[in-house]
């Protein structure tokens, strides 16, 4: 039973919603999801692949080592990442966001992914003015609604774009199956040259095959961990890597900080966000989603 405490206690917590698309959709978008928080708020995302987020309420930035983008005020094109980024809503705010896959970002972006990673941009400039018309009529209905404009307005994009290449969903389904551990291997198992990998990674992914196999090797190890701090570290770790201290400094160099820190940090969204997400889509972090 909760005390009084307890309930205010979470009446200041971010509500956090995920739901899967239309069926037509799930290759090309992960999940929409919905942040509404009553209070200021700041987090660290994991390494995730392409977004779209638009601000419904408040003012929410983002900040990325690297990165100099402007926060898009109203809508927003994150390209794919390898490192973390810190969101803050300075005050009471809510944000509606489309997850992409790979595959997504191909049929819905069509940009190179490469020149994208890392990096945010106005919706408007692949777009246009439909972005701002969405996410005016986003503004204006509840959680249900948005899920069905968001429904509505990439099941008419998707059906207008042309075919994407069928590697891109090929080597999708290689990284998420957790199962190749070298370059060599990954293009082998594709029947792919190296180079050709190469291209095809970073124009439809952002990055090289050792860098995604390496990124892909640190989520599997961050969704195995998820809450069970109780549990030795080291018996939770992805067979790729050395050792404990091998981890820490792949951690380090994804979230900016140890394990330690950020686990004992508050994490109020990312927390609900992996646990829902686990209960709506099967994996806890975007990167190890399946698609179909």
């Amino acid at each position: 039973m909760f005390s009084a405490g307890d309930d205010q206690k979470r009446n200041v917590l971010p509500a956090v919603h995920f739901v899967l698309p239309a069926a037509q959709l799930r290759p090309l978008i992960t999940t929409y999801y919905g942040v509404t928080t009553p209070v200021a708020l700041e987090d660290h995302l994991h390494p995730e692949w392409g977004n779209i987020r638009f601000t419904l309420r408040g003012d929410w930035t983002m900040e990325r080592p690297g990165c100099t983008d402007p926060t898009p005020r109203h809508t927003a094109l994150f390209g794919p990442t390898d490192r973390t980024g810190i969101v803050r809503s300075a005050g009471p705010g809510s944000v509606v966001g489309v997850g992409l896959t790979a595959l997504g970002w191909a049929v819905l972006v069509d940009r190179s992914a490469h020149d994208h990673a890392n990096r945010m941009h106005e919706l408007t400039d692949i777009y246009g003015a439909q972005a701002e018309s969405l996410w005016a009529a986003l503004c204006a209905t509840d959680w249900e609604g948005c899920c069905a404009l968001l429904d509505a307005f990439f099941s008419e994009r998707a059906a207008a774009a042309p075919p994407p290449d069928p590697l891109i969903e090929r080597v999708q389904q290689a990284l998420v199956s957790g199962n190749i551990d070298t370059v060599p291997d990954f293009a082998g198992g594709l029947a792919m040259t190296e180079r050709t990998l190469a291209r095809l990674c970073h124009r439809a992914f952002g990055f090289s095959p050792k860098q995604l196999l390496r990124r892909q090797r640190f989520l599997r190890t961050l969704a195995q961990i998820g809450d069970r701090l109780d549990l030795p570290l080291s018996t939770l770790l992805d067979g790729g890597y050395y050792d404990q201290s091998h981890f820490i400094r792949e951690f380090k160099a994804y979230m900016g900080m140890t394990p330690l820190a950020y686990f004992n940090s508050p994490r109020q969204m990312m927390r609900r966000a992996g646990a829902e997400r686990l209960r709506t889509a099967g994996a806890r972090v975007q990167g190890l989603h399946q698609p179909g």
